[in-house]
């Protein structure tokens, strides 16, 4: 089979999903420009035509659902369920792909980036993609063979290549140009370089002691009223809130009622009567348990059977239930919190002086059966029917129900206290047409089925000093620690200068501790202080036998002495050099990159 084609029977799932993303991205690309702006400006939008729109250009219902679902579908290849939660994330990463692709695009087509096809062709032979790179079809001994991708470029065994060619026209090569040429401003000195191998591969040899903050808590009083005020009131801004919204909900709790546990054993008793009339035990075990350990295999089950096992090892129920049995009994139906057991004990034992028996099960788990949830789904709705009819209240004296409160819902919040993940909530709450008193229709997540009363609405503004009273005491705390933290080193370093040893002055005062004589590359943490970017800096431009500080820590402060500096190595320096500067440069590309986007994305 010529390796093209073999190419195309087993590329990776990765080359196919990448390879979707990129018709999607033609479609977005053909989104840019289309859109009427006359109609953006006085924002005539029909939400049938457009989910979103992205300066100008329009997100289509149908593309952002197509690429949802390939998107969960992708998640579901690999084995993944997927709940509420995750279908909520997979949405806002879907939309966040799509605002940031048709960004790009517009970017793109502002600067004029083309390709031309040598430049195609270029990539493809000199920077092939990620996904070409990992192709199993490429691969040798897991590692990209150059000669086969050669290989199969030199020889076309038809039109294989047309599909990545236009990926590489259309979108490959011109966000490579993009990249390149916002990364262009970034510069790597050869200072830089240096500062950094002596970071990573000089070992620094220190002393000296840390003032801890928290330490110094019992010397300190608690913040008074005016110190709260004023901490409050020079940092209003940070305070600050969106509207929020109160509302109330009944929620009906989706679970198994007394008739599923009637109908679950019942169920039980005929497999037991079938296992008493001749019926084989481990066929019936593979064919109906619900126990997830009974799989051998995707094809394949264990029978039930669960090997010997001792007391203590089995939840109560069913140990003791097995344990009174003879061997070749079947038992049951045994209920546990897992559900209902039918039990065959094989054998048993006596190992070490205690009892071991083997046996087998088939467990039934006791599910919310389909008359349970249709009779919580009907409860739901009547309800929302009265309470839209007769008011919240009413509806709650007339169900005999209680209310649970949520306040403070924030627009983008996508959780209810009391019962979990429910985004639907918060979209009614904050609905253009929802007011004061309006009830919901019947709403449900993965637990709950919910009918929700909006309460009250809060206006934007700030969280008054009551609300953050807490938060407001403990910066004022951590701050007066750092304050005194700072004014005791800096008495300890004047007693360092007079001559006095970091050991003495420990031993005299318990709100000091120690960094003894500690080896180590700038790069890693340092007894007691961890990494500090300011004790790093301060230690480069020491001599040995310099005494430093007060230098901040992330816990407070440090006094230290450089005993000794290893020396540099210039051979091995030039033999890593330019891997440094390589990792530099591209670690600061992306840090733009990523920079400038999260700009584009905030003025858009």
């Amino acid at each position: 089979m010529a390796l093209m084609t073999l190419m195309r029977n087993r590329m990776h799932f990765v080359l196919w999903m990448l390879l979707i993303l990129f018709l999607l991205s033609m479609t977005i690309g053909g989104l840019v420009g289309g859109a009427n702006i006359i109609d953006e400006i006085f924002g005539r939008v029909n939400p049938a035509d457009a989910i979103g729109v992205v300066d100008g250009t329009r997100i289509t219902p149908d593309e952002f659902m197509r690429a949802v679902n390939q998107r969960m579908e992708q998640y579901r290849s690999n084995g993944q369920e997927l709940d509420e939660r995750q279908m909520h994330d997979i949405r806002n990463e879907v939309w966040d792909n799509y605002v940031q692709d048709i960004l790009l695009y517009q970017k793109i087509d502002e600067l004029e980036l083309i390709a031309s096809d040598d430049e195609v062709l270029y990539h493809l032979r000199n920077n092939p993609p990620p996904f070409l790179l990992q192709n199993p079809t490429f691969l040798t001994d897991g590692v990209f063979d150059r000669a086969k991708y050669e290989q199969a470029i030199n020889n076309p065994q038809g039109n294989e290549w047309v599909q990545i060619e236009q990926f590489m026209k259309n979108t490959y090569v011109p966000n490579y140009k993009l990249q390149q040429f916002i990364a262009s401003s970034v510069i790597v000195t050869n200072h830089d370089v240096r500062k950094n191998y002596i970071k990573e591969n000089i070992a620094y040899t220190i002393e000296g002691i840390h003032v801890i903050g928290l330490k110094l808590k019992d010397d300190l009083a608690e913040p008074t009223e005016e110190e709260i005020q004023l901490a409050y009131f020079a940092d209003l801004e940070l305070f600050s809130k969106d509207e929020t919204r109160n509302i109330r909900y009944v929620s009906w709790k989706k679970g198994p009622a007394k008739s599923d546990t009637a109908r679950v054993k019942e169920e039980a008793l005929e497999i037991i009567t079938d296992l008493n009339t001749g019926s084989d035990f481990a066929k019936l075990a593979n064919q109906l348990t619900e126990d997830p350990g009974n799989q051998a295999t995707p094809d394949s089950g264990r029978g039930g059977n669960l090997g010997w096992f001792g007391k203590g090892q089995m939840v109560p129920q069913f140990e003791e239930a097995a344990f009174a049995a003879n061997a070749g009994d079947i038992i049951g139906p045994v209920l546990s919190r897992f559900g209902y057991h039918i039990i065959k004990v094989h054998d048993k034992r006596q190992k070490n002086g205690k009892d071991e028996l083997n046996a087998s099960h088939i467990l039934l788990k006791i599910n919310m059966g389909s008359q349970t949830r249709e009779s919580l789904r009907r409860q739901a709705t009547r309800f929302s029917y009265d309470a839209e009819d007769y008011g919240f209240e009413a509806a709650l004296d007339t169900h005999k129900v209680e209310a649970q409160k949520a306040i403070h819902l924030e627009s983008l919040s996508i959780s209810v206290p009391g019962v979990g993940f429910l985004r639907d909530v918060v979209q009614f709450a904050f609905n253009d047409q929802t007011e004061i008193g309006s009830v919901s229709d019947r709403l449900e997540n993965d637990n709950f089925y919910i009918v929700t009363v909006l309460d009250s609405i809060i206006p934007p503004g700030t969280k008054p000093l009551e609300d953050v009273k807490n938060q407001v005491s403990r910066k004022v705390i951590s701050e007066n620690q750092k304050t005194a933290a700072l004014d005791l080193a800096t008495e300890i370093k004047s007693k360092v200068d007079n001559g006095a040893s970091f050991t003495d002055l420990v031993s005299d005062d318990r709100r000091l501790e120690l960094v003894a004589t500690d080896k180590k590359k700038l790069a890693r943490g340092f007894n007691s202080i961890g990494r500090s970017h300011t004790l790093i800096g301060a230690l480069m431009n020491s001599e040995i036998g310099d005494v430093v500080g007060p230098l901040e820590t992330a816990r407070g402060y440090t006094i230290v002495k450089l005993l000794a500096v290893a020396s540099f190595d210039s051979s091995d320096f030039q033999n890593k050099e330019v891997s440094i500067y390589s990792t530099l440069i591209n670690k600061a590309q992306v840090e733009t990159f990523n920079t400038w986007l999260t700009e584009l994305k905030s003025e858009a």
